[in-house]
């Protein structure tokens, strides 16, 4: 089954040309139809980067007016010919077997509903922290500790950072909503999940997540992503964000974290030290600094009341 994977990009040559090598070292690199390069109209040196995998990869070059990144993903969907698509992020260095178990799933599951979620990890390359662990996986940057193996997965763990679908179903439904620039691959997501999508979850996919962050680092992301909130909330995924928020047990719980926070800050520089701590304690600064002081708080959208 070929597949055609389709990596945007935007200013981050280093990275992705770590991850071109990756491709290169595929065990199934026949099932590689293509790689298109979508450059968000970088200006560092990503054409030059992709020129130098020529021959040695099927690559495909595209290069858009600054679009954003859901833009280029639907610019790459709409070049592609093979019957399978799989995006994978520019900070996402493949496994060897990545495309092989994505292949084997769309032979197995031949319905055009049933998507694959593969598993991205930390980079055997970096230095993981506490922290980076739980970021990873119970619900900050990812939760794929919180899915269950080859089975249907909640499509609020959508990522886009290594997913297959049948390019049929996802040209049906129009791809990613290019009015987002944060959270679309959330509002792909929760669209496809009321169009029937089937999001499975195999671990065996995998991709290693080429980047570190430290807890101010996780926070600065929120805060950037803020800006964007306005333009999701007007979304149908956006305004059952809200409906949830707008919930007693969410408020309640809201609340008690507001109170507690204060009393958080003499421990904040510990979260990027090597003690472990117990998932509840990420959970607890990352709501406090992360989702309330950096994200909710900054952004131009105000919840009724």
């Amino acid at each position: 089954m070929d597949i055609t994977v389709i990596v945007p990009t935007y200013n981050r040559s280093a990275l992705l040309r770590r991850t071109l090598q990756g491709f290169c070292e595929l065990a199934a690199g026949k099932l590689l139809w293509e790689l298109i390069i979508v450059s968000d109209d970088s200006t560092d040196s990503t054409h030059q980067t992709v020129i130098d995998f020529e021959g040695r990869l099927p690559v495909k070059y595209l290069c858009q007016p600054k679009r954003g990144v859901a833009s280029a993903r639907n610019l790459g969907l709409r070049e592609t010919n093979s019957p399978v698509v799989l995006f994978v992020d520019d900070d996402v260095i493949p496994s060897p077997q990545l495309l092989e178990e994505h292949a084997r799933f769309h032979r197995e599951r031949a319905e055009l509903e049933s998507v694959l979620l593969g598993y991205v990890t930390w980079s055997p390359e970096l230095v993981v922290t506490p922290f980076m662990r739980w970021y990873g996986e119970f619900g900050g940057l990812f939760g794929f500790s919180l899915l269950k193996e080859n089975k249907v997965g909640d499509p609020r763990y959508f990522y886009s950072c290594n997913i297959s679908f049948k390019t049929e179903f996802l040209r049906k439904n129009n791809g990613f909503n290019e009015s987002l620039s944060v959270l679309e691959d959330h509002e792909l997501g929760y669209r496809l999940h009321t169009c029937g999508m089937k999001m499975y979850f195999r671990r065996a996919a995998i991709g290693y997540h080429n980047q570190s962050f430290t807890f101010d680092q996780a926070c600065q992301r929120l805060e950037r992503y803020s800006e964007g909130l306005p333009a999701f909330y007007l979304t149908e995924a956006g305004k059952a964000m809200g409906d949830k928020r707008a919930k007693l047990r969410f408020r309640i719980a809201d609340a008690i974290v507001r109170l507690m926070g204060p009393a958080l800050s003499p421990f904040r520089p510990l979260l990027n030290s090597k003690i472990r701590f117990p998932n509840a304690v990420y959970r607890l600064f990352y709501w406090y600094y992360g989702s309330q002081q950096a994200f909710w708080s900054r952004s131009a959208w105000r919840e009724p009341r």
